[in-house]
């Protein structure tokens, strides 16, 4: 099955009242480390691979984390310099030598719970260099970014006005290695919001809806705030 790379490189501010010099993928949620819950959702669909990406107290997490096995789960690892982070998508470029021909990234702060074999099913169907998942939010969770058409993703951008979309990213996307390499040159740090809208604009990715069936409160699924702790408690 695909190789899944998780993006838990961030400095984790917003958490560091309630959970101080931890990385957000090992604070404590329900019990168990963040990513452990993440782990759960990618197992039981048969997604075993995962490449993490990590920066900030990286060490903590390789700690408790390991290869993976004891969470049946096989994981390795790329580092980048915690005093110098590199971005969202300079976190992929810096990750190449590890990157596989075909790879789906998730946030490290993000819990999905949505069946990730239909994603990259699908994802696969459409033979594009890249492939959104997406959610018709129409703002109600949080601003809509996304417009799509179809199953081609039209529209991209964080600082979308109010009423000019209707969808919202969901925080998973299928690549193929090579639009990473395509930017191994390009000045960091480097959001990977900056490959998904070239993208967009060359009319190269798709679309991929229905992953907010399951969907409670984007932010809610996010443990990048104190509240969002809480909530994610909840869903247990």
């Amino acid at each position: 099955m695909i190789q899944v790379v998780i993006l838990a490189g961030g400095l984790g501010t917003r958490l560091q009242s309630v959970a101080p010099n931890t990385p957000k993928a090992i604070v404590p949620v329900a019990g168990r480390a963040f990513v452990e819950h993440q782990f759960d959702l990618l197992r039981n669909c048969g997604l075993t691979r995962v490449l993490l990406c990590i920066g900030h107290f990286g060490e903590k997490i390789i700690a408790h984390v390991g290869d993976g096995s004891r969470f049946g789960m096989n994981v390795s690892y790329v580092q980048e310099d915690p005093r110098s982070l590199l971005g969202t998508g300079g976190a992929l470029v810096n990750a190449l030598p590890k990157i596989e021909s075909e790879f789906v990234v998730m946030y490290g702060d993000s819990y999905l719970p949505v069946d990730y074999r239909d994603f990259v099913s699908k994802s696969r169907a459409q033979k594009r260099r890249a492939v959104m998942s997406v959610f018709r939010n129409s703002g109600l969770w949080d601003s809509s970014n996304t417009r799509v058409e179809g199953d081609r993703v039209v529209f991209y951008s964080k600082k979308s006005r109010p009423g000019e979309c209707d969808f919202i990213d969901y925080g998973l996307t299928f690549f193929r290695r090579e639009v990473i390499e395509g930017y191994r040159s390009q000045p960091l740090p480097l959001d990977m919001a900056r490959i998904q809208g070239d993208l967009v604009a060359r009319g190269e990715m798709g679309g991929v809806g229905g992953a907010g069936a399951v969907l409670r409160n984007r932010k809610a699924g996010r443990a990048g705030g104190i509240g969002c702790v809480a909530e994610q408690q909840k869903f247990q």
